[in-house]
């Protein structure tokens, strides 16, 4: 068993193809950042990310400089896991496959697909709790495609850039919504996401459309009466409120303000009829009740109003605002419903790393995806106090937001 391992550089790499082909959500994050990790020197588990400047117009020739004031977002590098597997020398001896199909069938290609399916869980995962722009209903799945209209008119909307976008639906939203009839309108996908992709579905209204096993699904907090924003003038990422004891605001939970309405980021105008802008809950909350000063929500987006460089609403909050708990669902407290994704490249941020390799080892290898930066590590060590083969497959990740409130859409259904 052992001389199979000695050509290792095709096991890390077969387990790398296994991942990569099997990635969906993943990887349709952004991985500009991936080469920050890679220092000759540690740069900790979270790094800072600027965003470009925004500025707003000066009318006339009279001369008014703006103040810079730059905004910016963290990337976290902050999620190592792996799959580990040994054998004894009697089971390596008597009971081990011999070839290197055998050993690729029985062990390389479930790892590759199980730590592909994890970065996807954890990548869906991420995006359901801080995607902010919602279409549908919660507990409800669409029963037509003019949810793939609403979702890009969404992106149009918030001025998201062209490029390469992807719809993941649920099971029961294909079935419901995209069903045979309608197939006849997705345009053909690329051959390799045809090749690999399982549950591609082609291309429809701008997006290649998925039916994504990764997904998760949300039960929304609940509200056992008026919530309202508690004090008037509010912006940034945290928002004060006025609640009944006992509510619950949920990490991923959505909600929109009264009056309080999106613009798009260029133009700082409603891009068409006034649509209330959305907001994400992004830790958990549970209310101390009245006008309680520790009840405060931490939301995306951060709330910019008018005047600022990065306006992205018609007007801050007024005090006493009503709070709609998923707008457009009705008597959403306690529904639970799947968060489907309709995802740009400008939406969020993965990061992976290369570990250190050991050379006191039986066997080594280490291949890395040049489009994602995931790595996948591969060691054989034999343990002397035990007569044990040991195998360990490890790989890192981690996320962050970029432009979420412009680049992603949460499709809510059942």
């Amino acid at each position: 068993m052992g001389n199979q391992f000695l050509n290792t550089s095709w096991i890390s790499m077969e387990v790398l193809r296994n991942l990569k082909n099997a990635l969906k959500v993943a990887e349709y994050f952004n991985t500009d950042w991936e080469k920050d990790y890679n220092k000759t020197f540690a740069v900790g588990t979270t790094i800072q990310v600027k965003f470009p400047q925004q500025f707003l117009i000066r009318d006339g020739l009279g001369y008014n400089p703006q103040g810079i004031d730059r905004i910016s977002t963290t990337i976290s590098l902050d999620q190592p896991f792996g799959i580990d597997f040994q054998w004894d020398d009697y089971e390596a001896a008597v009971k081990a496959e011999r070839s290197e199909e055998e050993i690729k069938e029985q062990y390389l290609e479930p790892a590759g697909v199980q730590i592909a399916q994890e970065i996807d869980s954890r990548a869906a995962f991420f995006a359901k709790n801080n995607t902010s722009q919602i279409v549908g209903i919660l507990g409800s799945d669409p029963t037509s495609v003019k949810f793939l209209d609403d979702a890009r008119a969404r992106l149009l909307q918030k001025a998201a850039p062209p490029g390469k976008r992807c719809a993941l639906v649920s099971s029961s939203m294909q079935t419901n919504s995209i069903n045979t009839p309608v197939t006849s309108l997705f345009q053909p996908s690329d051959e390799i996401t045809m090749a690999f992709k399982e549950g591609a579905l082609g291309r429809l209204k701008g997006f290649d459309v998925f039916e994504e096993q990764s997904l998760y699904s949300q039960t929304a907090g609940t509200w056992a009466g008026a919530v309202t924003v508690h004090g008037a003038g509010q912006s940034g990422t945290s928002l004060a409120i006025t609640c009944t004891g006992g509510d619950t605001f949920k990490q991923g939970d959505k909600f929109s303000i009264l009056n309080v309405n999106m613009v798009n980021p260029r133009t700082r105008r409603s891009p068409g009829p006034l649509t209330p802008q959305t907001f994400t809950i992004t830790q958990d909350m549970t209310g101390l009740g009245s006008s309680n000063a520790a009840d405060v929500l931490q939301i995306l987006p951060a709330i910019y109003g008018p005047g600022s460089q990065y306006q992205n609403v018609d007007a801050l909050p007024a005090d006493t605002a009503a709070m709609t708990l998923f707008p457009g669902t009705p008597s959403p407290n306690g529904v639970s419903g799947t968060i489907g994704l309709a995802l740009t490249k400008q939406a969020f941020a993965i990061v992976g790393m290369r570990f250190y390799l050991p050379k006191a080892v039986e066997a080594r290898s280490q291949a890395e995806d040049k489009q994602t930066g995931i790595p996948v590590r591969f060691v054989k060590a034999w343990d002397p106090v035990r007569s044990m083969q040991i195998h360990r497959f490890d790989t890192c990740c981690g996320f962050g937001n970029l432009y979420q409130d412009n680049g992603a859409v949460a499709i809510l259904g059942a």
